[in-house]
């Protein structure tokens, strides 16, 4: 069994973010790679594939000078690649590139940290409790209507299966993603498009609520920092980058119900069927 964890890392200006990340455009970077050190693992390849433009070039020699050739005992990549489809794109061309070599592959992005020691043997155990499961993530988001009735991942931290990605890239020539810059377009057809390709296919999305809370960083400024998610548990399998910062933050909780302990989330025949009848998850009776 290998498994394969890919990173997307991006240089540039952000909509919000930590202080540290303003002031050293390579901070979480550097903290990927102190993350990676501390907390055991048994990934057998990290690609650290980033999303560049011109004006990033000059990062680069310090980029190869900062990424070790091994963290653990996985061999460490660098990958560079234009600077479009934001991270759902990234993660596609490097399945792609990697189609076969792996069992599992995980995605992340740069600014969210995994901080239990064997996280990557939790998520694939996980992954495989489920005899249907296409995609696992953080959180699930329901149909709505604010995201075309599609359920999908509402966290960009996911883990798959080979299997399951090479149907998803069978199908649609590559998984699915925006050819674009933009951050709404890519939030629709990357996000939701690309983990709800794997309920089009039979399977469905599944999260750790069971297990861990949640703390999702919130990208608007309108006051809210972190949107807390599964707090009836304890422990936090990942954090963002604002909870490594050790400053004061703003939080808040939702109490619709698919946040609720006792809600059970829809299989993937019901979430098809609101998709196709465009219904959301609440109103199905009505």
């Amino acid at each position: 069994m290998k498994t394969c964890y890919i990173i997307n890392f991006y240089f540039g200006d952000r909509r919000k973010t930590v202080n540290s990340y303003i002031d050293d455009k390579l901070y979480f970077l550097k903290q990927q790679i102190n993350f990676l050190e501390k907390y055991s693992h048994n990934l057998d390849k990290i690609i650290f594939s980033c999303n560049i433009e011109l004006e990033h070039y000059k990062f680069v020699s310090k980029i190869f000078k900062l990424v070790p050739k091994y963290i653990q005992n996985a061999e460490v990549e660098v990958h560079f690649r234009e600077n479009y489809g934001l991270s759902y794109a990234a993660w596609s061309d490097g399945y792609i590139r990697n189609e076969d070599k792996y069992d599992y592959f995980i995605f992340n992005e740069d600014d969210y940290f995994y901080v239990q020691n064997n996280w990557d043997r939790y998520l694939i155990n996980k992954f495989n409790q489920y005899d249907d499961c296409g995609f696992l993530c953080p959180i699930t988001r329901e149909p709505h209507h604010w995201n075309d009735y599609k359920k999908h991942a509402g966290h960009s931290a996911t883990i798959s299966s080979n299997k399951v990605l090479k149907e998803i890239k069978n199908k649609f020539g590559f998984l699915p993603h925006s050819d674009k810059k933009e951050y709404n377009i890519n939030a629709k057809l990357g996000q939701i498009n690309q983990t709800f390709s794997a309920i089009e296919l039979g399977y469905n999305i599944y999260d750790i609520r069971d297990d861990f809370r949640v703390s999702f960083a919130w990208t608007e400024n309108d006051g809210r920092d972190i949107w807390r998610h599964f707090w009836w548990n304890e422990k936090d399998l990942i954090i963002p980058a604002i909870l490594i910062e050790g400053l004061n933050y703003v939080w808040f909780e939702s109490w619709d119900s698919e946040f609720l302990q006792n809600y059970k989330t829809t299989n993937k025949e019901k979430a098809l069927f609101l998709f196709e009848n465009k219904m959301t998850y609440y109103d199905e009776k009505k």
